[in-house]
């Protein structure tokens, strides 16, 4: 039976940069404790989705309701982390000290307590990096990073955790762990992703989003041919022989 209070509610949603549709009449709905997958092509809409659930963006028309209130007012709700975490890593910063910026936003403070340090460590066990914390973030791998900064997302314990392509520059067994661990987060916690890894997504997450201007909602993991042309509009044929992968057919004006 469908809440009646969901977690985040979006309806007839429209946004546009400079008068170019971004997104169009996007309705859906994500229960508490949902995981959800966010796919589609690139240029689509999913970041710029993301963005408008956050309230980093205004939508032109529609509504977005956290909780029954608009994204201005539940910033405290989210933690969040975006595409570009790579950016500057050569900053000479610690692994603690890039967690603790999590607490910064906490009753507005602009300095840490001990409280603040408890919980910063406290959420890098739980992730497996506190005995990072002294090194400087630069040293670490990718999927180490990765890991990083979803600790400072956790450090002010949201309800709700977005990630905006997570494992782009993470291998393949970093990214089966960084979805196992967010398996186990979801526990506690909502859980929205964007990704690319379809086949791995699959395997993890509770309901999928397929974006490309509007929203085509499916509320189980399954990610067949059929949701990925609707969501690309580009036909796409699903194998498997040993290990699942995706193919395109043949583009004749479908």
């Amino acid at each position: 039976m469908t809440n009646e209070n969901p977690i985040i509610r979006v309806e007839n949603l429209y946004f546009s940069y400079n008068r170019e549709p971004a997104l169009a009449d996007v309705s859906f709905r994500v229960e508490e404790k949902d995981f959800l997958a966010i796919i589609g092509p690139n240029g689509g809409g999913k970041s710029t989705l993301v963005k408008l659930i956050l309230g980093l963006l205004e939508p032109d028309s529609g509504t977005i309701r956290i909780h029954g209130k608009p994204p201005s007012k539940t910033a405290h709700c989210f933690g969040y982390v975006p595409q570009d975490v790579n950016i500057n890593i050569d900053f000479p910063i610690t692994v603690l000290d890039v967690v603790l910026m999590g607490r910064l936003r906490q009753g507005g403070r602009f300095s840490m307590n001990r409280k603040d340090r408890h919980k910063a460590l406290e959420v890098m066990e739980t992730l497996g990096i506190r005995g990072y914390a002294e090194r400087k973030i630069k040293d670490l791998s990718a999927g180490q990073r990765e890991r990083v900064f979803i600790a400072r997302a956790l450090a002010a314990n949201p309800e709700i955790l977005i990630l905006d392509e997570p494992t782009a520059s993470v291998d393949t067994e970093g990214k089966t762990e960084l979805y196992h661990l967010l398996r186990e987060l979801n526990e506690t916690k909502t859980v929205i992703v964007v990704s690319h890894d379809l086949m791995i997504v699959s395997s993890y997450v509770k309901s999928v989003a397929c974006v490309n201007q509007t929203v085509h909602y499916h509320p189980n993991n399954e990610i067949t041919g059929a949701m990925i042309e609707m969501g690309y509009q580009c036909p796409v044929e699903l194998i498997a022989h040993g290990q699942p992968h995706r193919i395109l057919k043949t583009h004749e004006d479908f």
